[in-house]
């Protein structure tokens, strides 16, 4: 699988000095969120919400094992968060761009949307 070849990129995005990573446990949940999202058809809605519901699904992992909400940023430079998607989605069988990214993390709103106010 694709995915265990990014298994450390992928952990290192969790890592914070904040908490301590039970990473057996992430893992298991990025390959479980990772193998729920069926790929998208041709059509960009389709995409869009591809997109949508796995930048959701890994949101609330970040935010689990870190403890902090999912972000993005306008400027050039990534926020953890974006790597992360980007490390968990780069082997994808569609090209995904950082701005279809951007735009399903600014969707997601984490800062107030209910199912992260636990975090």
């Amino acid at each position: 699988m694709a995915l265990e070849q990014h298994k450390a990129l992928i952990l290192e995005q969790l890592r914070t000095g904040k908490s301590v990573l039970d990473e057996a446990r992430a893992w298991d949940e990025i390959v479980t969120a990772a193998h729920a999202i069926k790929p998208p058809a041709e059509r960009k809605a389709d995409q869009k919400r591809w997109a949508d519901e796995h930048v959701f699904s890994l949101g609330l992992i970040y935010a689990r094992h870190t403890g902090t909400l999912p972000g993005f940023t306008n400027c050039q430079a990534e926020t953890r968060f974006e790597r992360f998607v980007r490390a968990v989605m780069q082997d994808v069988p569609i090209p995904i761009s950082r701005n279809l990214i951007k735009a399903a993390i600014r969707r997601l709103d984490a800062k107030r949307n209910p199912e992260f106010q636990v975090f």
